[in-house]
């Protein structure tokens, strides 16, 4: 009898754990799924980090990703420290919304899958090239937000060229105030200025790009050329940020196009 009660006993004892073990078979746990940035402008990559957690141990993570109403994108994410795992969704368009889920299979074979979280790409940034006086070799661009932009990385190219000498990059540090203006004159040496030539009679475009490379703006004075002639001309944006291209004959480089003189 003696035997039997210290059988039992040691089976009450041991039972708990039993059960204990039992409630661990299942799948991972993800959690503090985060992006950084957490608010990405266009072209900008943005890395999904999370913390998964499981016993069993994790054999696999997947990122599964959808912008707007595309097909959804898997990629496989990599594992770091602290059971911490991470992956990469490249740059999106201006208002992409991109909806996120992870995925996590163990050694038990259960799968976990994370809620869905999202995020969302900035709208545009409103910065054009807004007026040129090519006989003062000097660009004005105009910012339409309600907000100053930095424009530190920003880039200015010509014609369409990818070669050195017609592509220049604003400095960092430079911003242009809400709703203002900002005048850049041509520097030979490219700290000030830009490097590239401004022609008054042969036509030019110039494509703006952020500093993720994204295009903010295009001024097209190649397609339908005006010739600026003699100073005090100059050619630009009918009213600021407007579409249509003309010649003004008295510029207000670094006020509203609205004050020229057509």
């Amino acid at each position: 009898m003696k035997n039997i009660l210290l059988a039992a006993l040691a089976a009450i004892i041991l039972l708990p754990g039993c059960v204990k073990d039992d409630q661990y078979e299942g799948p991972a746990v993800i959690e503090q799924i985060t992006f950084n940035p957490t608010s990405p402008m266009a072209n900008q990559a943005i890395t999904v980090t999370c913390k998964i957690s499981d016993l069993n141990g994790v054999t696999g993570a997947v990122l599964k990703y959808k912008v707007n109403s595309g097909q959804q994108t898997s990629v496989t994410m990599t594992e770091g420290n602290n059971r911490v795992y991470s992956a990469l969704i490249p740059g999106q368009v201006d208002n992409a919304d991109i909806k996120v889920t992870i995925e996590a299979d163990n050694e038990k074979g259960f799968k976990a899958v994370s809620e869905e979280k999202s995020i969302k790409v900035a709208p545009p940034v409103l910065v054009y090239v807004n007026e040129c006086d090519p006989n003062a070799k000097a660009m004005e661009l105009y910012n339409a937000m309600t907000t100053s932009v930095d424009l530190s990385g920003w880039k200015i190219r010509k014609d369409g060229s990818v070669e050195a000498k017609d592509n220049w990059t604003i400095p960092s540090g430079v911003t242009i105030a809400a709703k203002g203006y900002l005048v850049i004159t041509q520097d030979p040496n490219g700290v000030t200025g830009f490097t590239f030539g401004m022609s008054a009679t042969k036509g030019f475009s110039y494509t703006l790009f952020d500093a993720n490379n994204a295009t903010r703006d295009f001024l097209d004075n190649l397609t339908n050329k005006i010739t600026a002639g003699a100073s005090p001309n100059t050619i630009g944006r009918a009213t600021d940020g407007a579409a249509q291209i003309v010649l003004f004959s008295v510029g207000s480089m670094g006020a509203s196009n609205a004050t020229g003189t057509r």
